[in-house]
């Protein structure tokens, strides 16, 4: 029978323990007249009249049929508990909790990808590139090194066009005053071809130095890019897979509580002949 026949039914059986309660709220055994002393014989009222013998026979028959009655009500009750604790079970099954009992396994969201560096970009260079580039790295920064004002080769050459201006100078004072005369150990002009052809190396290194720089960080940008544009698909692919599993969801949702909602309650046989009585009553 349906959760709402068994509602039903259950009801009448109340209705029928409330019969049977009554004939049994004020059982006794006793009948009790009332009388005023000095009054004639026979003429006390009678307030309590006691069950007979006849109604001595009902008890057990009162009492059997509260039994029954109440037996097919707690089957209901638990049965349509059942009912209600499957259709609660599923309501409150959450989406992931579904996925797990389905064996599915949720789409993970794709992690948003790290900046390309440049160093990731020379890191896959082959042997002959990578060497290269760290050929003319170490040229640049010796070169410029011994070359840029300050370096070593630098002052040496400002020293040499000093002292050729001056080619004597003083330490000291009065007697004691040291004369220093000051003659180039090499040709200046040698000094000055060597620092001219020092200077086209650095440019000419550098200039090579910056164009693989400036490609290596155009292919460092331009992976970049790809990374976050394949991120972006992941995502979308990510969240039409997620939204196809929670439609499947909620439509498992659906006919999981459609079909419990059609389940039937089954009568034992022990309460068959309570649910015929019950049947008749309803009639």
């Amino acid at each position: 029978m349906t959760s709402t026949s068994a509602s039903h039914l259950a009801d009448i059986a109340q209705e029928v323990i409330a019969g049977c309660e009554a004939k049994l709220k004020n059982l006794t055994f006793v009948t009790t007249k009332v009388d005023i002393v000095g009054s004639a014989s026979e003429s006390g009222k009678t307030v309590n009249i006691g069950y007979d013998e006849k109604m001595l026979e009902q008890v057990r028959p009162l009492l059997e049929e509260i039994s029954s009655m109440n037996a097919f009500c707690a089957w209901m009750r638990e049965a349509v508990k059942a009912k209600d604790k499957e259709l609660k079970r599923v309501a409150n099954q959450t989406f992931e909790e579904w996925c797990t009992d389905k064996g599915i396994e949720l789409p993970s969201k794709p992690k948003y990808p790290e900046e390309t560096k440049e160093a990731d970009i020379i890191s896959l260079l082959n042997i002959k590139e990578r060497n290269r580039y760290f050929q003319l790295e170490a040229v640049a920064a010796t070169i410029g090194k011994y070359i840029h004002p300050g370096g070593a080769f630098s002052a040496a050459r400002e020293e040499l066009q000093n002292k050729m201006v001056k080619p004597y100078s003083t330490d000291g004072n009065g007697k004691d005053t040291l004369i220093y005369a000051h003659t180039p150990s090499v040709n200046p002009q040698k000094v000055e071809d060597v620092f001219f052809e020092l200077q086209k190396w650095h440019r000419q290194n550098e200039r090579e130095l910056n164009r693989m720089k400036f490609a290596i960080k155009k292919q460092a940008e331009k992976k970049t890019l790809e990374d976050i544009q394949q991120f972006k698909q992941a995502l979308e692919q990510e969240k039409q897979r997620h939204m196809q599993l929670f439609t499947q969801y909620k439509e498992w949702q659906l006919e999981e509580r459609e079909r419990i909602s059609r389940l039937k309650i089954v009568v034992p046989e022990a309460l068959q002949d309570t649910y015929e009585r019950l049947n008749k009553l309803e009639e």
